[in-house]
């Protein structure tokens, strides 16, 4: 295997030198691939949905990190991890590992279309993991492993086509996306082990390195979309989008802004360096928040980091924003939030003026707004 800690379901030694094998759970004892019920079962078309249900099918590398992120999801009836895409009458784990069967790891998700729409599964889907990558997430590496959307009808070809189109022009990615989007024609469910694997072994060492991690950062960004989170009523007022007294929908916030500055706040977007508003803007005045209206940062802390992103070595208050810990792309950053409404701003790093307290905020154009401020002082150029 590629993996980082190895997904192989371990066996504890010293509890079978103390005869403890009775009291093991199954999911400690590694399974035999090539039994007849370990699997190996005959393709079907559609796993059959609770009443009512729809199916989505995504590759997004190891399934039980997919599995474990959309198990969270609001609308979400039930997930199965299995193999699809592949040109072999039948899979297995040990089978589909070896690269040949051509399948990928996948889940099939069945939801409620009026509880969770598609586009908010292929939201979910493209900020969970690298779609950059060909035959590989991480550490985990072969072309079962690949990025791909299997699509069940038109309608679902053309909201993947779309987004995908989406984050190309925007260039969301530091690479160009790898992702396949190609119509489902069969699915092999998963030997029963490898079902609900987070859920049910969560100390497991693959489990804490690499599925925790991912979940923390999942759930800050789509804690609203939650299972566990809290319905808003039709009649919460609370401010949220810098009109006082007033509660803006998601369909009113998307109308207000850009294509871009939606993408950045409500899709964790990254936007071109050195090609955005206010990467070399030196006039004096205040940062704030595009969704909200929060004051943000100042001018007085704008300085010349050469990222091609505006950069501040610290925010105008305190509590402006929230840093969540990201692990996407392969890389550990801190990403930044706006307290308030939970926009997404940029991240930051600590290789900012050691003078100034060490920290660089770098921050996307789209996320703010500039006002004019005779108060504060002018900044520096980008040389």
């Amino acid at each position: 295997m590629h993996h980082l800690v190895s997904r192989q379901p371990l066996v504890a030694a010293a509890a079978v030198a103390l005869g403890a094998l009775a009291i093991m759970t199954f999911a400690q004892t590694p399974p035999n691939d090539d039994a007849p019920d370990s699997g190996r079962q005959a393709a079907q078309q559609d796993a059959p949905p609770p009443a009512g249900a729809e199916v989505a099918t995504f590759a997004s590398g190891c399934f039980w990190c997919t599995e474990a992120v959309f198990q969270d999801l609001r609308g979400v009836a039930k997930v199965v991890s299995g193999y699809t895409g592949g040109d072999a009458a039948s899979a297995s784990y040990k089978v589909v590992s070896s690269g040949q069967t051509k399948h990928a790891e996948a889940v099939q998700v069945h939801y409620d279309p009026n509880e969770v729409d598609y586009a908010t599964l292929l939201e979910v889907f493209w900020k969970t993991h690298d779609p950059t990558t060909p035959n590989r997430q991480g550490a985990d590496v072969g072309p079962q492993y690949r990025s791909a959307i299997f699509y069940h009808d038109d309608q679902q070809q053309r909201l993947a086509q779309e987004y995908k189109a989406k984050l190309d022009k925007t260039g969301a990615f530091d690479g160009p996306i790898v992702t396949e989007i190609v119509p489902f024609e069969s699915f092999f469910p998963a030997e029963d082990y490898h079902q609900n694997y987070f859920a049910l072994n969560p100390q497991q060492g693959y489990c804490r390195a690499v599925i925790g991690p991912k979940l923390e950062k999942f759930r800050k960004v789509f804690g609203d979309k939650l299972k566990n989170a809290p319905k808003k009523s039709e009649g919460d007022n609370k401010p949220k989008s810098g009109k006082p007294g007033t509660a803006e929908s998601k369909a009113e916030l998307k109308q207000r802004l850009s294509d871009l500055q939606w993408f950045v706040t409500q899709e964790s977007g990254t936007e071109r360096p050195f090609q955005n508003m206010y990467w070399n803007k030196t006039e004096a005045g205040d940062y704030k928040c595009v969704v909200c209206g929060e004051l943000l940062f100042t001018s007085d802390e704008k300085f010349d980091s050469g990222c091609g992103w505006p950069s501040f070595t610290k925010t105008a208050d305190q509590d402006a924003v929230t840093e969540v810990v990201d692990n996407s792309h392969g890389m550990r950053r801190t990403e930044i939030r706006c307290t308030k409404c939970g926009a997404h701003l940029g991240h930051v790093f600590d290789d900012g003026p050691v003078a100034a307290g060490g920290l660089r905020y770098c921050l996307n154009s789209a996320a703010m707004d500039f006002e004019d401020n005779d108060a504060r002082s002018e900044a520096p150029a980008e040389e």
